[in-house]
């Protein structure tokens, strides 16, 4: 941009037009542009009056742009002249006004003597036929990764804050399309709160941008829960997702490799087989927001309007890239495009303006259409280069439709072992996903209408009989639709033979994207890596199917397993890894002393606790405590809605998250909990932002930590005690749904008995024990690196 403007002066244009509303960006331009020429005078006007170019002050004499002209215009021979006009498009209209300018202009053409530099600021190109001849068009581009980094470290030297290096390539890729009016807002709103700058706070700029959008008339901000676990079956289109999700979240990382930015992806098939939900999932994937593109809206009733338009919803997706663009049911917005005369003649351009910006777009705008019939669109809209793959979503599999059962249940409250799975599925031959959820809910409308207490296999088996499929309402449009889609040979979203496998082999196991924050326990920022995460704690069925016995107080398949130690758990794991094909995480040597531990890396060493990667482990393994509270908190879904920093996992209501038990002092109960003072089954309670259950509370979670390098370990109250190595501590976290049998260091005590209190339910609360200690409150949930 500086460039160009240095072109522009040195070949003496008169009036340069700059197509921008950011006034920091055109004054600090302007100051670099012209530091090299002497004897210059920089005027401002705006709608107001004539303005201090420095101070900003408005002057209460002169109101008239053409007045202003008159005084300033004899400047020219003495001295080199820059007026920036700015947000005076009223001014600009008078016929006197443009007089004027095209005087200065052919005078500024004519005599060698004269320099008098006109500078328009608006935010379109409208320039006014009179002077067209006279104007060159600046176009302000974006700052690019490379001048944002540059702006980020020089605003982060004047405020004197921590500028986190190793993330200042995805900020800056985040920040892209902004103004450096919208950066400094951005910026300056992170180091409110935490006196730094790091990706962490990607929010913030996902908010920033949220606002751009919401000023715009053409494109639409949508609000969206889903998340990729919400999508039953299509396993091959969310293994492709995820894998694209990597790339687009660590660009500045991929770039450097070499790998291209990915571009979009076509979803065509079934009416309500899950399109729609996987461009809403891709979102929270890939933590971007999300825009929709209505073709409709862009449709206008002047010439040109609706080309016009579409360059702007395209431009404004840029401008706040990296995001995704959703365009839903995109066959009906281009209509009849392949059929002679079918189509008008705008939708026709629009069409292919949007084709040619699809192919040759180089930015940061992941677009996901749907269709549900393609058979109307031209072969180019298909070829490769327009989106980087296109799926077919089919009516469900046997087995996704299991999966789907399992995701509306589980949804509502119900405990999936409580129905026949297997039969409900093969009962829904041929419904789709949108089928199987109104079967769910109107079998709970009427249960509830009656007053059953619970639903069972059979009621819903009713449910279905009131319910025709899709594929029998519309079986002729379903056939045509199915024969077309063979002859493109697209790719099926769904996986051959089974999709989700069975509990044993990770059904439960849900991915949670890796993040930085600072955690309770300590002042700075830690980083975590990508992991599964077993969505319940380790129920006795799991634990028996390993095992193959049962140390729990209260008995029951779907209650957590308790009464176990922190070495327990680790062979737990080591045994699971086994069963799986996995290398197990822990070697555990036993001694007359103590347990000896050591732990193998994907490499082939195997190292001490000290030096470990979690990330190159391959097993099934314990979460560490600061991994525990990243996933309680619900990660980077949490960031996204605002809601990371909620007392308890998924709420600042215990009682929609967690089983606790009764808070007593010496004889007196001062509260009730909800739990009788015992385990619950696992998923009862509403789950956290990533669907995670009861990590604030039914029993304890074992997690790896001992204490930490000086020895020093805190307990719930932050009481700071001091542990020798033959007396080592471990971490749990999470409330428990139970009496703690544990004798107190400090707090309420009777005997040696303590009920757990909502206040021991915080995420943010530690409790030390004994790594071989066995409690009845004490479980744990299962992770894996990926």
């Amino acid at each position: 941009m500086k460039i160009n403007l240095q072109k522009y002066l040195r070949a003496r244009r008169p009036i340069i037009w700059c197509n921008t509303s950011d006034y920091k960006e055109i004054d600090d331009l302007l100051k670099i542009s012209t530091e090299e020429i002497n004897d210059k005078v920089i005027y401002e006007f705006r709608a107001l009056g004539a303005v201090d170019f420095e101070t900003k002050e408005i002057s209460e004499e002169v109101k008239s742009l053409y007045n202003f002209l008159d005084i300033i215009y004899s400047e020219g021979y003495e001295n080199n002249i820059f007026l920036l006009v700015k947000n005076a498009k009223d001014e600009m209209e008078k016929s006197e006004v443009l007089a004027y300018l095209k005087k200065i202009a052919e005078l500024r053409y004519s005599n060698p003597n004269y320099n008098f530099t006109v500078l328009v600021v608006s935010d379109s190109n409208s320039v006014p036929k009179e002077l067209e001849k006279f104007t060159s068009i600046l176009e302000i581009e974006n700052m690019s990764q490379e001048e944002i980094e540059s702006y980020i470290l020089n605003f982060g030297k004047i405020h004197g804050v921590k500028i986190d290096t190793e993330d200042i390539g995805e900020i800056a890729i985040s920040l892209k399309g902004l103004s450096k009016l919208e950066i400094d807002h951005v910026l300056n709103m992170m180091i409110e709160s935490k006196k730094n700058i790091s990706i962490s706070d990607r929010n913030i700029i996902i908010r920033e941008k949220g606002q751009i959008i919401k000023k715009s008339a053409v494109l639409e901000l949508i609000d969206f829960k889903e998340k990729i676990t919400d999508i039953g079956g299509l396993e091959g289109l969310k293994e492709w997702l995820e894998e694209s999700a990597k790339v687009f979240r660590k660009l500045d990382e991929a770039k450097s490799y070499g790998v291209d930015t990915p571009k979009g992806v076509l979803l065509v098939g079934m009416p309500g087989c899950g399109k729609s939900l996987a461009a809403k999932a891709s979102a929270r994937l890939f933590n971007a927001p999300l825009l929709r593109l209505d073709i409709g809206r862009l449709l206008g009733k002047y010439v040109g309007e609706s080309e016009h338009n579409m360059r702007v919803a395209l431009k404004t997706a840029e401008s706040i890239s990296p995001c995704i663009l959703w365009i839903d049911e995109i066959e009906k917005a281009f209509s009849g495009i392949d059929q002679s005369g079918g189509a008008s003649d705008i939708t026709k351009r629009l069409f292919g303006h949007f084709l040619t910006w699809l192919q040759e777009k180089e930015n940061t705008v992941f677009v996901v259409a749907t269709a549900n019939d393609i058979s109307t669109f031209p072969p180019e809209f298909l070829r490769k280069g327009r989106f980087d793959e296109i799926f077919f979503v089919d009516f469900p599999t046997e087995e996704e439709r299991e999966r789907i059962f399992e995701i509306h249940l589980e949804r509502r409250h119900k405990n999936r072992n409580d129905f026949d799975i297997s039969k409900l599925a093969k009962a829904t031959d041929g419904y789709c996903g949108a089928d199987i959820e109104e079967v769910v809910k109107l079998t709970l409308k009427k249960a509830f209408v009656n007053d059953k207490e619970q639903i069972d296999t059979e009621n819903l088996l009713d449910g279905i009989k009131e319910i025709d499929s899709l594929s029998t309402i519309l079986s002729d449009k379903i056939e045509t639709l199915k024969k077309g889609f063979k002859k493109f040979k697209i790719k099926s979203a769904s996986k051959n033979g089974k999709g989700q496998k069975n509990l044993s082999e990770n059904k439960d196991m849900i991915f949670v994207q890796g993040g930085k924050y600072i955690p309770s326990f300590f002042e700075e920022e830690r980083e975590v890596g990508n992991l599964e995460v077993c969505k319940y704690q380790t129920t006795q069925d799991m634990w028996m199917e390993v095992m193959e016995n049962n140390p729990s107080n209260w008995k029951g398949g779907r209650l957590p397993v308790e009464n176990v130690s922190w070495w327990d758990a680790l062979e737990f794991c080591n045994k699971l890894s086994e069963k799986h094909g996995l290398q197990p995480v822990y070697v555990i040597e036993e001694n007359e002393e103590r347990n000896i531990l050591k732990i193998n890396q994907k490499n082939g060493e195997t190292v001490y606790p000290n030096l470990v990667d979690f990330k190159k482990t391959e097993g099934y393994r314990l979460p560490t405590e600061l991994e525990w509270e990243w996933f309680a908190r619900g990660g980077e879904v949490a960031i996204q809605d605002r809601t990371f920093n909620s007392k308890y996992s998924g709420s600042d209501n215990i009682d929609e998250v967690s089983w606790y038990g009764d808070c007593l002092e010496i004889d007196s109960i001062l509260e009730r909990g909800n739990s009788k003072n015992m385990t619950h089954s696992v998923g009862l309670k509403k789950a956290n932002e990533l669907g995670l259950y009861d990590c604030s509370g039914n029993v304890q979670e074992w997690c790896y930590d001992t204490y930490d390098s000086n020895g020093v370990s805190y307990l719930s109250n932050k009481t700071a005690y001091i542990y020798d190595e033959n007396n080592e501590e471990r971490i749990v976290r999470g409330g428990c749904a139970k009496e703690v049998r544990k004798k107190l260091r400090f707090g309420f005590l009777r005997g040696d008995t303590f009920y757990t209190s909502k206040e021991l339910c915080e995420v943010s609360k530690r409790e030390m024990k004994n790594e071989s200690s066995i409690s009845r409150s004490a479980g744990f949930r299962i992770v894996k690196s990926v």
